[in-house]
C-alpha cells in the first residue's frame, strides 16, 4: 500500500524546505522526503548569503526575521580577497549575512518546516525507483515503502536521483567544481565578520577560502573547476592540495602551526550553474544543487536553492488550478526561476571564463580595489 500525497518534494536541505514553506496554506497534500534523520551533515562552505534571506522573506517575512535571528551563527560583513602576489582587497557588503555549520541550519529549516506547516516530513528514505506517467508519480523506498504524489520536486542534491531517473536531458553537466573541506579551531590571524578567499598563481582557476563560524571554528577548504581539465578526472588530490596549502604556502601555513583539525577532511562536487538547461519536465521539476543552480564564480548555491523552491512551489499551486502537469506546462517553472537568477549567472559565467583565460586580470582587479569607492561599485554589481 502507498500513501496518496499531491506532492513529493525529494530532499530536505535548503530548496526542499524552502518548497515546503512555501506550499504552507495551499489546501494541497505535502510529503518532505530525506534519505537522512536529521540534525545531519552537510559538506559546504556553510556561507548563507543575503539573498537567501530575501527568499525567506518572500516566503514569510516572520519566518525571514526567524532566520536572522538564528543563533548558531557567525555574521559576516565583508569579503576579503586575496590575489596571487598577496594584496588583498575587502568588500564591505550591503546585505546581511552569516555562515552556520549545515548541521545546524538545515535543522533549523526542518524544524520551521515541522512547526509551521502540515507537511509530513518523511526521514531516513532513500529512494530505490520512480516511475511516472498519466495518473501521477510512484516513489518507492529502500526499505520497501512508497507514496504517491501527482508531482514530484527534486531537491536533492548534486547525484539527485529525481534527475538521473526523470530529466531526458541530462543535466548533470560537466561544468562541476570540486571541492574539499575542513572545520579547524584555534587558527590565527582570524578577523571578525571576516571570510577570506585565497588565490594560488599555479591552482587558478580555483581558491582556498577560510570562513569563519561559531565558537572559534573556522570551514576551510579548497575548490577548484574541473572543466580546466577537460571534465575530466583531476590530476591532483586535492585533500593533498589543501594539506599542502596548509603546510607550505607562507601566508597561510603561519597561521595553522596550532589549528586543530576537528574531523577529516572531506569532499563534495559543485554542480556550476554555467549552462541553462531544461530543469523540469512531466509531473516533476528541480531545484537547487539537482538543478545544477551554483553560482560560478562565488560558488554559493543557498539562495538560489531557496529560490528554486519557492518558484517550484508556485509552479505546483499553478497545476493543481489549472488540472495540468505536463512538461510544457512545467516549463513555466523554468521561465519563472531563470528570469530571476538567470542573468546574475550568465554575468558570472562570463567573468569566470575570463578569469581562467587571463588569471592577470584578478590581480588588475585587486590592485585597483585599493580604491574604496570602485569596490563598492563591485559589491553593487555582484550584489553580496
Amino acid at each position: 500500500m502507498e500513501d496518496k500525497y499531491d506532492i513529493a518534494i525529494i530532499g530536505a536541505g535548503p530548496a526542499g524546505t524552502a518548497c515546503a514553506l512555501a506550499l504552507h496554506g495551499s489546501g494541497l497534500k505535502v510529503a518532505l522526503v530525506d534519505k537522512s534523520i536529521f540534525p545531519r551533515d552537510k559538506i559546504c562552505g556553510d556561507a548563507i548569503p543575503g539573498p537567501a534571506f530575501k527568499a525567506m522573506d518572500k516566503i514569510n517575512p516572520a519566518w525571514g526575521r526567524a532566520m536572522r535571528a538564528f543563533t548558531d551563527k557567525h555574521e559576516i560583513r565583508t569579503g576579503r580577497m586575496f590575489s596571487p602576489n598577496g594584496k588583498s582587497i575587502s568588500l564591505d557588503w550591503v546585505t546581511y549575512a552569516y555562515n552556520s555549520k549545515r548541521i545546524d541550519f538545515d535543522n533549523f529549516l526542518v524544524e520551521l518546516v515541522r512547526k509551521e506547516t502540515a507537511t509530513s516530513i518523511l526521514e531516513n528514505k532513500r529512494l530505490k525507483s520512480i516511475e511516472v506517467n498519466n495518473e501521477g508519480a510512484l516513489c518507492q523506498f529502500q526499505d520497501e515503502t512508497a507514496i504517491k504524489a501527482s508531482i514530484v520536486i527534486g531537491c536533492d542534491g548534486a547525484n539527485s536521483f529525481v534527475k538521473r531517473k526523470l530529466a531526458e536531458d541530462d543535466i548533470s553537466n560537466e561544468h562541476a567544481c570540486s571541492a574539499v573541506r575542513a572545520y579547524y579551531s584555534n587558527v590565527e590571524g582570524i578577523q571578525e565578520g571576516v571570510n577570506e578567499l585565497h588565490f594560488f598563481k599555479d591552482l587558478l582557476p580555483g581558491y582556498f577560502w577560510i570562513f569563519p563560524l561559531e565558537n572559534g571554528w573556522v570551514n576551510v577548504g579548497f575548490g577548484i573547476l574541473q572543466e580546466k581539465f577537460g571534465g575530466k578526472k583531476l590530476p591532483m588530490s586535492l585533500r593533498h592540495t589543501m594539506e599542502d596549502i596548509l603546510q607550505n604556502r607562507p601566508q597561510i601555513s603561519e597561521r595553522f602551526k596550532n589549528s586543530i583539525l576537528h574531523q577529516e577532511i572531506k569532499s563534495f562536487g559543485l554542480p556550476l550553474g554555467i549552462e541553462q538547461k531544461p530543469i523540469s519536465g512531466n509531473r516533476f521539476m528541480l531545484c537547487g544543487d539537482a538543478a545544477s543552480l551554483i553560482d560560478p564564480l562565488q560558488g554559493h548555491g543557498i539562495d538560489y536553492a531557496m529560490w528554486s523552491g519557492y518558484f517550484a512551489a508556485i509552479q505546483a499551486v499553478h497545476c493543481f488550478k489549472n488540472g495540468k502537469f505536463d512538461a510544457s506546462t512545467m516549463k513555466n517553472y523554468d521561465v519563472q526561476l531563470f528570469a530571476k537568477i538567470g542573468p546574475e549567472l550568465k554575468r558570472n559565467t562570463f567573468i569566470l571564463k575570463l578569469i581562467s583565460k587571463a588569471p592577470w586580470i584578478l590581480s588588475l582587479a585587486i590592485m585597483l580595489g585599493q580604491n574604496k569607492k570602485w569596490t563598492q561599485r563591485v559589491v553593487r554589481f555582484l550584489k553580496i
